[in-house]
């Protein structure tokens, strides 16, 4: 799949066309959803939106172009939250309950949004969502950096520290808690990746 047939057509820049691509990217969720990825059509999609096929052609070329929005949209939603989480936490708090909170958001991310395993899984990996990924990933390691201020003086230390944190959390979420059944052995691959986390902040 060449990286120019996910590409959006045009970019929106007035407020009735960024509605109009909000309104296809809804309806795009939806239809994925109910029919799966590979039996969904950009009819299906255009039908769902109430806009004709040639209004959703204007921004994207194919349903896959439209995936790769999705991908992005959820993206920069799933840092905004994780952003906000940390952000409500009270001052100071235990680094465990820090790690616990993340781990947890990104558990009910995967659980209660089918969309999640759509577009983690299924999105073409274009030069755009490797983009957002890495400023989604670069996003966190600067958040986790700053709240490590207190514990790691160097900078350097600091952000080597973030990101190891960063990507253990994704990794152990990814390819470990979610392979586990619910009950003990998922409570089990939490703690383990909490206590990982914490043991790579405390090796300083």
């Amino acid at each position: 799949m060449s990286i120019s047939s996910t590409t959006p057509r045009k970019t929106p820049r007035q407020e009735r066309s960024l509605r109009t691509v909000e309104r296809i990217l809804d309806a795009a969720a939806r239809i994925f959803h109910e029919q799966g990825y590979a039996g969904a059509t950009t009819n299906d999609i255009a039908d769902e939106a109430n806009l004709s096929i040639g209004s959703l052609y204007q921004y994207f070329p194919n349903k896959d172009a439209v995936l790769v929005a999705l991908t992005k949209r959820h993206i920069e939603s799933t840092t905004a939250g994780l952003t906000k989480l940390l952000g409500q936490l009270p001052p100071d708090p235990e680094m465990e309950r820090i790690v616990r909170e993340v781990v947890g958001f990104l558990l009910t991310q995967h659980e209660h949004d089918d969309l999640h395993l759509l577009v983690m899984h299924e999105a073409p990996r274009t030069h755009e969502i490797n983009i957002a990924l890495d400023q989604a990933r670069s996003t966190l390691v600067d958040i986790t950096s700053h709240l490590l201020t207190v514990r790691i003086e160097d900078r350097q230390q600091r952000e080597l520290i973030a990101r190891m944190v960063v990507a253990t959390i994704d990794a152990s979420v990814h390819d470990v808690i979610l392979r586990q059944t619910k009950g003990r052995a998922r409570t089990a691959a939490i703690d383990l990746t909490v206590n990982t986390a914490l043991s790579i902040i405390d090796s300083i």
